[in-house]
C-alpha cells in the first residue's frame, strides 16, 4: 500500500477512535382528534451519533437511525404516518431553548439525559403522509399538520406530536404490518411512486415524488 494512502488510513482510524459516541432511544407519539374520539400511535427509534469531523466526509456529526415511522389508524382502514426523515436532530430542534448557547458536542451529550418530553411544532413536525388506498403505494399523499380535515374529513385534527427520550425498545413490525407491500416495492424501485421525473426542475413535490420505503422503516432488509 502506498505510504500516502496508508497515512490517510491511519489518520482516519485515529480520528474515528477519538470521536465522541452518543446513543439514545426517542419516542414519537402522534395524537389525532377524530369524530370518534382521540386516536394515537407511538414509535421508538434508536439514534447513534458520532461527533468529530472526518476529513473524508467533512461531516461534524454522523448519525445512524434504527426503527420505523409512527403510524396512527385515525379511522377504520385510514392511516396517518409520521415519517423518519430528520429524526436524528428533531430533539434538538424541538428543545432548542434547553440547549441554547451549547456547542453541538455538548448538547449531543445532554440529549440522552433528557427526562421531560417536548412537543414538536412547526418545522420540527415530521413529514406526515397517508394513502388514499393503503394497498397501493402510488396513492401516497402529503398531509398538512395544520389541516387534517382537508385529507380525512370534518372532525379530524392533529392534537399533538411529542418526542421523549425513553428506555423502551425500538419499535418493530407495525409499519410493515400495515403496508404489507413495503419491502417488495423497495426491492423493485427506490421510490413509492414509480418513475419520478429525472430532473429536479420537473418535480412538483419532491418529498412525495422521491419518497422511499426507507422513510417508513430502516429494517426492511435485515
Amino acid at each position: 500500500m502506498p505510504l500516502a494512502r496508508l497515512a490517510l488510513l491511519l489518520t482516519l482510524l485515529v480520528l474515528g477512535g477519538c470521536r465522541d459516541r452518543h446513543e439514545w432511544h426517542q419516542k414519537t407519539t402522534v395524537t389525532v382528534e377524530t369524530p370518534a374520539g382521540e386516536r394515537s400511535g407511538a414509535a421508538v427509534v434508536g439514534v447513534v451519533a458520532w461527533f468529530g469531523q472526518l476529513p473524508a466526509s467533512g461531516n461534524e456529526v454522523e448519525y445512524r437511525i434504527t426503527g420505523e415511522a409512527t403510524v396512527v389508524e385515525v379511522a377504520p382502514g385510514r392511516y396517518l404516518f409520521a415519517l423518519l426523515g430528520g429524526s436524528q436532530e428533531r430533539f434538538y430542534a424541538a428543545a432548542r431553548d434547553r440547549f441554547r448557547g451549547m456547542p453541538r458536542k455538548d448538547w449531543l451529550r445532554e440529549i440522552p439525559r433528557q427526562a421531560v418530553p417536548v412537543e414538536l411544532t412547526g418545522g420540527s413536525i415530521p413529514l406526515l403522509v397517508t394513502f388514499d388506498d393503503v394497498a397501493d403505494p402510488k396513492t401516497v399523499r402529503r398531509v398538512d399538520p395544520a389541516d387534517l380535515a382537508a385529507t380525512f374529513g370534518p372532525g379530524f385534527a392533529l392534537k399533538s406530536v411529542t418526542l421523549e427520550v425513553t428506555r423502551e425498545p425500538v419499535t418493530e413490525g407495525r409499519v410493515e404490518a400495515t403496508l404489507g407491500w413495503l419491502e417488495k416495492v423497495g426491492r423493485v424501485r427506490g421510490t413509492l411512486i414509480p418513475d419520478p421525473p429525472r430532473l429536479s426542475t420537473d418535480l412538483s413535490d419532491p418529498p412525495i415524488q422521491l419518497l422511499a420505503p426507507s422513510a417508513f422503516s430502516t429494517e426492511l432488509y435485515k
